[in-house]
């Protein structure tokens, strides 16, 4: 388990403190046009970089307000793409982004979270 101690890192400076490698294959969505199932296609992947918290580690949610459910969350810089339904791989566990999130103040934005559910 991992211990975090926020207090002395603000959410600037929080995703070059905590930054990890974190493999990203982009996913594409179509539809079948016979069946109309969903159809996600993994495209190539490639290394960012983002602070990546499971629900499992060790830290204190409630004063941080970043897990809604998920089974993991991903902060990047605003630079960095995330989208709905890519795979995130990070520490031998593979998961799907389910929902991204870009945080800003005022006009600014400041970093991107996805929330994640693991899917092996």
């Amino acid at each position: 388990m991992v211990s975090v101690n926020f207090s002395n890192v603000g959410f600037e400076s929080m995703i070059d403190v905590f930054g990890k490698t974190i493999s990203r294959t982009p996913v594409t969505k179509t539809t079948d046009n016979v069946t109309g199932d969903e159809i996600l296609t993994d495209g190539s992947s490639s290394n960012i970089t983002g602070a990546f918290f499971r629900k499992e580690d060790s830290w204190v949610q409630d004063k941080v307000g970043l897990l809604r459910g998920a089974d993991a969350v991903v902060l990047v810089k605003d630079d960095v793409t995330i989208n709905r339904d890519d795979k995130l791989a990070y520490d031998g566990e593979t998961y799907r982004v389910n929902d991204v999130v870009l945080r800003r103040l005022g006009n600014t934005s400041f970093y991107t979270v996805g929330f994640c559910f693991k899917i092996s």
